[in-house]
């Protein structure tokens, strides 16, 4: 929207910018350790490449922690004093208007609504009480998503947070629940699987870098979720895992699992064969999210 303003009889000419509007959330303080988790998360992104603005935070399965990592990583980020933006793109499903009590759920239009050409993208996006973090919400249920994400809106809009951000960080729908996660992964510079410790079965995890091989995005790594407590050197009931291990063996260019327990007993069962290989893969982030 543009105005025309007259000063001393001449007339000019200039963007109008809306006023930022806070979204009203509660946000709970994560501990000691979880933060550090995902400092380490956000700092070896940040070592993957100059060029890694816009990361894709996805999962082969729901519940396995995606949307509050990639929610924390987006305030991780935003606590550097860069221009942040956390796009919610799980329009199918998404928990973030519940799971942080945002007052005016009722009242907020989002990503849908910005995609069918309801809105426009400053109406779409709101402000948090941190100066760097913006939120797009998912907005309204729309019955095509996978049509909305291959669309020419939806390019456009991740070609504009490119140039007013310095991260934008996208949650996705599960890789192998709906195809909507690939065509998103598809526009964003790299993607980051998460992975629950445990509970995730490695065959629908391989499954989903298959898919996001065939679908020729560029894998950033793997983060281990919700591990199980320790009572160690750390004394935090929070898991461990970022890294590239065991890519040779399965064949997916260096994307690694981890299964806690189940690991250790097949390890013991084969000898320690494994652990060898264990010592190449690299370590990072220690996350305890539930979704």
């Amino acid at each position: 929207m543009k105005g025309i303003h007259s000063v001393d009889n001449k007339m000019y000419e200039e963007m109008y910018v809306p006023e930022r509007r806070i979204a009203e959330m509660t946000i709970p303080p994560a501990p000691f350790l979880v933060n550090e988790a995902v400092n380490t998360l956000r700092g070896n992104i940040q070592l993957s490449g100059y060029a890694i603005k816009t990361i894709c935070i996805t999962s082969a399965q729901i519940h396995e922690g995606k949307s509050s990592i990639s929610f924390r990583l987006a305030k991780s980020c935003a606590a550097l004093g860069k221009r942040t933006i956390f796009l919610d793109c799980d329009i199918r499903n998404s928990a973030i208007l519940s799971r942080y009590k945002v007052r005016q759920a009722k009242y907020i239009y989002g990503l849908t609504d910005f995609l069918c050409g309801e809105i426009s993208m400053q109406d779409a996006i709101w402000g948090t009480k941190d100066p760097y973090l913006d939120i797009l919400f998912a907005g309204s249920i729309a019955p095509n998503p996978s049509e909305l994400f291959s669309g020419e809106l939806f390019r456009g809009l991740m070609r504009e947070l490119r140039g007013q951000y310095d991260y934008i960080i996208v949650d996705t729908p599960p890789v192998n629940a709906v195809i909507d996660a690939l065509l998103i992964a598809k526009e964003c510079d790299g993607t980051v699987l998460v992975v629950e410790s445990g509970a995730s079965e490695r065959r629908q995890s391989m499954h989903a870098v298959q898919q996001l091989n065939y679908a020729d995005v560029k894998m950033l790594g793997v983060v281990l979720n919700k591990t199980g407590f320790h009572k160690g050197a750390y004394g935090y009931g929070y898991g461990y895992g970022y890294g590239y291990g065991y890519g040779q063996k399965y064949g997916y260019g260096g994307y690694g699992y981890g299964y806690g327990k189940q690991k250790e007993q097949k390890e013991k069962k084969t000898g320690g064969r494994r652990r060898d290989k264990k010592k190449n893969a690299s370590g990072g982030s220690r996350l305890g999210a539930n979704r």
